[in-house]
């Protein structure tokens, strides 16, 4: 144990690791817990596997800020929108799916009007591959 530091080759090890391995065959690998491998992961923003299609509240912090990864909540935003950090985090990587409420909460709290709302929920259905390069 290295007392939590994380060297240069661990956390290229469990970056280009995440999603091939298991949490804990990574622990086990690099003599860590499962805990700080999560932790490590959260605290990078890590995700470790995305169960909805589109992340509705990454496209709308991306419309907001330049670095969304940036946005830190703190307790008074938790109050305002109405979600509680676990929910807050399982929205943000994409474990769980926005409801309308949420949508709705959110959009107000970050001053995203109805025309930005209505585009950034809106399917590109005219993008192909080529276009994106």
């Amino acid at each position: 144990m290295n007392n939590g530091k994380w060297t240069e080759a661990e956390i290229s090890f469990v970056t280009e690791n995440v999603g091939k391995m298991a949490i804990e065959e990574m622990a086990k690998h690099l003599k860590k817990s499962a805990l700080a491998v999560k932790l490590f992961l959260h605290r990078r923003k890590i995700n470790i596997g995305q169960t909805v299609k589109r992340n509705i509240l990454q496209e709308m912090l991306k419309s907001k800020f330049r670095h969304p990864e940036n946005f830190m909540p703190n307790r008074k935003f938790y109050n305002e929108v109405g979600i509680n950090q676990m929910r807050w985090w399982d929205l943000y990587h994409g474990r769980k799916p926005l409801t309308q409420e949420e949508y709705i909460s959110l959009a107000e709290y970050f001053g995203i009007t109805m025309q930005e709302a209505f585009d950034a929920r809106q399917l590109n259905l005219f993008n192909t591959e080529d276009d994106e390069r």
